[in-house]
Parts: C-alpha cells; structure tokens; sequence
C-alpha cells in the first residue's frame, strides 16, 4: 500500500513539473533577449578562440611510411652507383665535355693488356690486389666483365685457364691444332660445369660478360644457358686460331678463338707442394684425410675427366689438379702463353713489365704513364718494387705443412697400393718445370 501511494503521488505531480518546467523553458528559451546575447557572445567568442588557436598551433605531422624510408635509404644510393656506372663503363662520351680525358668504352671483343691465369691457391687474389692498388690499374680476379667493372686493364683468373686446356676428345692434338669436332663427353662435361652454381670455386658466368640473365635472378634456366654457352666458347679457344676478316677484306690471322682478346698473357706458378698444401686447407673437410668438397671434385672431374677425382684421397685430388692444369698451360707456351712468373720471386713492377705496360704499344697509354711513374720512381722502397706480402685469402695458416713422401700411395687416406710413386713423379717433374728446386 505504501508503495502504491508513492506511485500515486509521483504519477500525481508529474505533469504539474512537466508543465513548470516547460514554461521556465518558455521564459528562457530562444525568445529570450538576454539568453540570445548570451548565445551569439558565446559562438563569436568561441570562434575568434578557435581561428587564433588554429593560426598559431605547429602544423600536424605526417607519418611516414618506415617501408618507404627504408627502401629509400638502400635503393637511392645503389641506383646512383649503377648510374655512375653506365655513365663512366658503357656511355663516357655523354659525360665527356665534363671530362675531356675520359677513358674510352671497352667492350667484351675489345682488347684488354693483360691476362694472368694460374691454378687456385697460387696466389691470384693477391697479385690482382697489388696490381690495383699499388700501380693504380684496373685489374679484376676472376672478372674480365667491364660494362659493369672497372677491370679495363686486365685480370687475374684461375678459370680463365680454361682457355688452355684441351677439350676432351676434341682437342686431340693441341700443338697442332687438330680437332676432333663435337662430342657427347663433352657436351657431357659442360653440363656438369654448369649444372649448379658452385660459388666457393670462384666461377660465375657474368665474369666473363653482360648476357642476358642479370644478377639478381638465382641459378636457374637462364643462368644455366648462359654457362654452358660460354664455357663451350671459352674451353680450349686459346688453343684454337682464328681468320678474320679485316676492313680491305684481307684475311689476317687473329690470336686464338676468344671472344676477348688480351695483349699478354701470363702463367703465375706457386710451388706445387705450397699450393698443393693450401688447396688441402681449402677444400678438405677434416684434415688432409678427410673428404674433398664436392664443388672441387664436380670441377676437377669436368677439366680432367682422365682422373676419377672421386676416388682419391684428398691430397690426391689437390696434386693431380696442380699437375694436370699447370702442365696444360705449359704446353700453351708455344700457343697464346707468353711467359711465365714466380709469384714468390715477383714484384708488381716486374708483372707489370713481363705483361707489356711498360711497351710504347700498350693498349691504353695512361695506364703506360701511370706504371712507368711508379716504377721508375728513386724510391726502390715503395711496394711496387717490393717482393708481395700474403695478404688476400691466406688459408693454411699453418695447418697443412707436407714433403714429398707424403705424396705416395697408402699414405694420408690414399687408396693406392702402398708406396705408389705415381703422383709423387709428376709434382716433382712439375716442380722442376716451373724452375723450382723438387729436392
């Protein structure tokens, strides 16, 4: 009952409050003068606020994507490298009125001064190294590519030996230049070679030109072809001569069959035993008795399938590499090679020398200026005239030290009859030919 009442009374007053506090509404409501000036103050008030507040307030600030300015940060400076690159390597004469002097254009038909070719471990980073930075040359180790390198001079290269060694059965006889035409092991071989990309033995078919994969696609079909067609130009073609025909349309004898040329070409030679021991540092994996890597065996297999690499121990598969591929660039000697060095006895200015900087006819004359500055400098001190320092790529630091009768059969993981002589007579033999003492 209570409640009841109490609902009663609310529901009782409610429209009397209505009706109240719809007339004070009425009283002070729109019709009101002293409420509209009180309104129209207020808004011109808070419009002014607004206006001085938006005039003096910092502007708001933009977010910026983080992707944008990272790919900002790493593609502005490469796309200015490349830019420098086609500007300085492949298109000189656009900039040319910048740079009166600027060095011509070389292409891949275009001769180069020099060539050096020397096995793996012999040393070849170092020689390119000290040629760069002590003579001021463009030189590159394992890159003759220079639309996109400065290697305008020459290079060093181990795989650039290729061009020396005989093809398999095709090549029969390389001092005479007989071929055996085309053949399936070879054909065979070439796959191999390029099958898969084996970085760690310094080969990539861009050090040889601009074809048509670029290098930002991974080893695929394109990467693929492009290998096997250069390494069946490449294989042997120092080996092969070729007729051109010159502008009077005379037949004159070129070089060799290289699709580029080089004005010298050298044999770099390390001792056998030395190179022989830093390959086994390199490429064994456990010690001079553990296995061969299979990037070297899937290479020495190819280059000289007269040898089961596969089956040697690895100080085999090392000293049988060294003979086969020294003994091919001997036997060019009479061919394309022109000499031959001693890296341990050599300095840059004697390389730069025996590889024809220093003629009145070198390919590019500055280069010519630039070496014989150095060279004939008084100071006999500087590092141009200095025997080389191992620097580059020094694997056996003292981890493989071998002598002769560690080459015999039965010895160090070696399957061959105990006290096999085999190998141990060619390095020897080796050994002398490149005007090392093999006592």
């Amino acid at each position: 009952k209570h409640f009841v009442t109490m609902a009663g009374e609310l529901n009782a007053n409610g429209p009397a409050r209505r009706r109240r506090n719809k007339k004070k509404s009425r009283s002070s409501g729109p019709g009101s003068s002293e409420s509209s000036t009180v309104v129209v103050s207020t808004s011109r008030s808070d419009s002014k606020e607004r206006k001085k507040t938006a005039a003096t307030a910092p502007p708001a600030e933009t977010r910026k994507n983080p992707l944008f300015v990272i790919t900002a940060v790493i593609l502005m400076p490469y796309a200015l490298y490349n830019a420098y690159l086609y500007l300085f390597l492949q298109h000189p004469e656009l900039i040319s009125f910048l740079y009166p002097t600027i060095r011509p254009a070389v292409k891949v038909h275009d001769s180069r001064q020099l060539l050096i070719v020397g096995t793996i471990s012999s040393g070849t980073s170092q020689v390119a190294q000290d040629l760069k930075n002590n003579l001021g040359l463009e030189i590159g180790h394992e890159n003759a590519e220079t639309s996109w390198s400065f290697v305008r001079d020459g290079t060093v290269s181990w795989f650039h030996g290729i061009r020396y060694i005989p093809r398999p059965r095709m090549d029969v006889n390389a001092k005479t230049n007989n071929s055996g035409g085309e053949n399936i092991l070879f054909l065979s071989q070439v796959k191999d070679l390029c099958r898969e990309l084996q970085p760690q033995m310094g080969f990539h078919p861009f050090m040889f030109r601009d074809g048509k994969c670029t290098l930002r696609q991974s080893w695929g079909d394109c990467w693929r072809g492009e290998c096997e067609d250069i390494v069946q130009e490449e294989w042997g073609c120092g080996l092969r001569s070729r007729n051109d025909k010159s502008d009077d349309n005379k037949l004159h004898q070129r070089r060799d069959d290289c699709e580029t040329p080089f004005n010298k070409v050298l044999h770099q030679v390390r001792h056998p035993l030395r190179t022989i021991e830093s390959l086994v540092a390199k490429f064994c994996m456990g010690g001079v008795e553990g296995k061969v890597q299979p990037s070297f065996l899937i290479f020495a297999n190819a280059l000289f399938p007269q040898h089961n690499f596969s089956e040697m121990s690895c100080i085999e598969a090392a000293g049988y590499y060294v003979d086969e591929y020294n003994s091919a660039i001997v036997r060019a000697r009479e061919l394309g090679v022109d000499d031959q060095f001693q890296v341990e006895e050599a300095t840059p200015c004697q390389i730069a020398k025996a590889a024809g900087f220093m003629d009145s006819d070198s390919v590019y004359s500055p280069s010519r200026d630039r070496v014989l500055k150095v060279c004939n400098s008084e100071s006999s001190n500087s590092a141009a005239n200095q025997l080389m320092k191992s620097t580059e790529n020094r694997y056996n630091k003292g981890l493989v030290s071998l002598r002769w009768e560690d080459l015999l059969g039965g010895k160090n993981g070696s399957r061959k009859k105990a006290g096999d002589d085999d190998l141990q007579k060619r390095i020897k033999r080796l050994t002398r030919n490149l005007g090392y003492d093999a006592t």
